[in-house]
């Protein structure tokens, strides 16, 4: 989360575990979320990702994102 200032975060994602790929389920803000204008503006989407992978979050002023990481069975 953040304040009314919208950030920009480059996320290693080297907690993961190496070796296996994983679906990222991610809930960030919309293009349009503003914490004064339009405070429930939100959107989803899927990434498959690994531990050598980063995510740029894009945080809307007010806004924050939240991400599930499921591991991808062979």
């Amino acid at each position: 989360m953040t304040d009314e200032e919208a950030r920009t975060f480059d996320i290693e994602l080297e907690f993961l575990d190496d070796g296996k790929q994983y679906v990222a389920e991610i809930y960030h803000d919309s293009e349009d979320a503003d914490w004064e204008s339009n405070p429930y503006g939100f959107a989803t989407e899927e990434k498959e990702v690994t531990a050598g992978d980063n995510l740029v979050l894009e945080l809307a002023p007010g806004g924050g994102q939240a991400i599930r990481f499921i591991v991808v069975e062979n």
